[in-house]
């Protein structure tokens, strides 16, 4: 089961509950108040981060793309001699 960060607006603190996505928590669990709220979750996809590249990496990706096209417009030009 998912665990969810509760804030009870009555004694100011927070605290975790483990239950289904389908149910709330009614009550405090420090000071037993009804006023309390489930915070915003957030999660980082930690595997999807594009591998980290060293410095220059883009620089020299981008002089090796300029090369490639000054070639095909040299190849192209001579073509139409």
């Amino acid at each position: 089961m998912p665990i969810y960060v509760y804030r009870c607006e009555d004694c100011e603190e927070e605290f975790k509950v483990s239950h289904s996505m389908h149910e709330d928590h009614e009550s405090c669990d420090l000071c037993d108040s009804s006023n309390v709220a489930r915070k915003p979750m957030f999660s980082l996809n930690r595997k999807r981060q594009k591998k980290k590249q060293k410095v220059g990496d883009a620089t020299n990706e981008f002089i090796e793309n300029a090369k490639l096209d000054l070639r095909k417009q040299k190849q192209d030009l001579d073509g139409k001699r």
